[in-house]
C-alpha cells in the first residue's frame, strides 16, 4: 500500500472471493461518491461503512497487512491517532472474520437501523428488479447495472416464457459476481429448474405466499400452487438456497397474518417481504375488491412487526402498490410490487428503468443511455441523496414500513392506475 496501490476511494462495485476452511464466501464492496460504503457478504450481510472503514475494508480484502493499512488510514485521513486506528482496524477484521462465517442468506433491506445518519450520496440502487425475457435480452441489461455499481438482481419470472429462461439468465449474472434472486409462483417453477437455477448459482428465491390454506392460497394464485410453495421451499434448503415468503397484504388476508407467518415459520423460512394492495379511504370499489384502505395500513404494519417477532422472522418491506381497477386481486398478486426496498429500480425487457416508488414514468432506458443521465432523473432524487432522518406524523407508531415515506400517503405508493400501467 506504501507504493501506493489501488486507488481506495474509487467509486464503484469491487467484487471478492475468499475460501475459509475451503467454503466460498463472496464479498461485494460498493463505495459511493461521497467515500461511505456497504460491504455484503454472500448476500446474507450489510454492514454500512464510513470513508475509513471503506479504506480499511479495501485493504483487507486487497492483502494488505495492518502497517499497510495504518499507513494508508493517517495518509488520506486526519487526525486519527496510531492507538485508535489500529484500535478501529482489529474491529473491521472481526467484522470481517464475522461475515467469513456462513449463514443463513437473504437480500438487501431497506436502509435503517445501521443506516449513517449523514446524508448519503449513492452512485446507484442496491438492487433492480428485472423482467424475464429472453437471455440473450437480459445479458446487456445485466452488465450495464452491473457497471452502474447495482450488485444484486431479482428476476421476476413470466408465466408465459420458458422457464428454463431464468437459469441462463442467473448464470450471467453469476458470471459478472451479482446476487441473484428469482420472484415467482412457485407452480411457474419446474423442480428440474429450480435445481438448474441453484446450480447456476441462484442465492435466493422470493415465493409468493397468501394463505396458510390451500384453499384460499391457490384461488388467488393456481390450482396446487401452496403445494408447489412447499416442494420449492424442501428443494432450496435441500440446496442451501435462501427461501423468501412474499406475503401481499390484501384485505382478505389481513387477519390471518399470524397463522400465515407461523406456516412460513414451519417451513424454516426466516425472511419474509410484504407489500400491501392499497387504496384510497373512500374507494370503496376497490375496498370490496380486496384492497387495504389507507387508512388500515399502519394497522397491518403493527400485525406484521408483532408476527415477525414472535417467530424470529427477519421481515422487509416493499411499496405498497395501489390497487387498479382494470386488474383482478389474483392479478395483482401474480404480478407483485414493482420494486422492493428503497434504494431499488424496475426494469423492463427493452430497457425502460423505473422508480419504486410514485407514477410509472419512465426515467430513461438502459441500452440506450448513460447511467449517469438516468440517476438524474428527478423521480431518483430522494434515493441519490438520502436525507439524514425520515418524517414521521405524530400520531402513527415507529413503524419500519414509516421509515421511507408515511404509508398512508398515495404518493409514497407505486401507483401504475396513473399511465394504465402494462396489462
Amino acid at each position: 500500500m506504501s507504493a501506493r496501490g489501488p486507488d481506495f476511494a474509487a467509486p464503484g462495485l469491487y467484487h471478492y472471493t475468499q475460501l475459509p476452511g475451503g467454503f466460498p464466501v463472496r464479498f461485494h464492496l460498493r463505495i459511493d461518491p461521497d467515500g461511505a460504503g456497504l460491504l455484503l457478504a454472500n448476500a446474507s450481510e450489510a454492514a454500512h461503512l464510513s470513508p475509513v472503514g471503506v479504506t480499511m475494508v479495501r485493504g483487507a480484502l486487497e492483502g494488505f497487512d495492518d502497517t499497510e493499512i495504518i499507513q494508508r488510514v493517517r495518509a488520506d485521513f486526519s487526525g486519527g491517532s496510531i492507538a485508535q486506528v489500529t484500535k478501529d482496524l482489529e474491529g473491521v477484521r472481526k467484522l470481517l472474520a464475522d461475515l467469513l462465517t456462513p449463514g443463513d442468506n437473504y437480500p438487501i433491506t431497506n436502509f435503517g437501523g445501521d443506516t449513517p445518519t449523514a446524508r448519503r450520496r449513492l452512485l446507484a440502487p442496491f438492487q433492480a428488479y428485472v423482467t424475464q425475457a429472453e437471455p440473450a435480452g437480459v445479458e446487456p441489461i445485466l452488465r450495464n447495472l452491473w457497471e452502474a455499481g447495482v450488485p444484486q438482481v431479482t428476476l421476476i419470472a413470466q408465466p408465459s416464457l420458458p422457464p428454463e429462461g431464468l437459469a441462463r439468465i442467473v448464470e450471467c449474472a453469476e458470471d459478472l459476481g451479482m446476487i441473484a434472486g428469482i420472484r415467482a409462483l412457485a407452480s411457474w417453477l419446474p423442480e428440474g429448474v429450480l435445481r438448474e437455477a441453484g446450480m447456476a448459482g441462484l442465492d435466493f428465491l422470493q415465493l409468493v405466499l397468501v394463505s396458510a390454506g390451500a384453499a384460499d392460497h391457490d384461488l388467488l394464485t393456481q390450482p396446487g400452487d401452496l403445494a408447489a410453495f412447499t416442494q420449492a421451499v424442501d428443494v432450496c434448503h435441500d440446496m442451501e438456497l435462501c427461501p423468501v415468503a412474499q406475503i401481499p397484504l390484501t384485505d382478505r388476508n389481513a387477519d390471518d397474518l399470524p397463522e400465515i407467518a407461523e406456516f412460513a415459520g414451519g417451513k424454516a423460512i426466516r425472511t419474509l417481504s410484504f407489500f400491501a394492495l392499497a387504496c384510497l379511504d373512500g374507494e370503496e370499489e376497490q375496498d370490496a375488491a380486496g384492497a387495504l384502505p389507507a387508512r388500515a395500513l399502519p394497522q397491518v404494519a403493527t400485525m406484521v412487526a408483532e408476527c415477525a417477532e414472535e417467530c424470529g422472522a427477519r421481515f422487509l418491506w416493499d411499496p405498497p402498490v395501489r390497487f387498479n381497477l382494470r386488474k383482478a386481486l389474483a392479478d395483482h398478486i401474480s404480478a407483485g410490487p414493482r420494486a422492493g426496498a428503497e434504494a431499488s429500480i424496475r426494469v423492463e425487457p427493452e430497457g425502460t428503468v423505473y422508480a419504486p416508488r410514485g407514477p410509472r414514468e419512465p426515467c430513461g432506458n438502459l441500452l440506450r443511455q448513460s447511467w449517469d443521465a438516468i440517476w438524474k432523473h428527478p423521480a431518483f432524487a430522494r434515493y441519490r441523496d438520502l436525507v439524514e432522518a425520515p418524517s414521521r406524523c405524530p400520531t402513527c407508531p415507529g413503524l419500519a414500513l414509516c421509515a421511507a415515506a408515511c404509508p398512508k400517503d398515495p404518493t409514497g405508493w407505486s401507483d401504475d392506475t396513473v399511465t394504465g400501467g402494462p396489462e
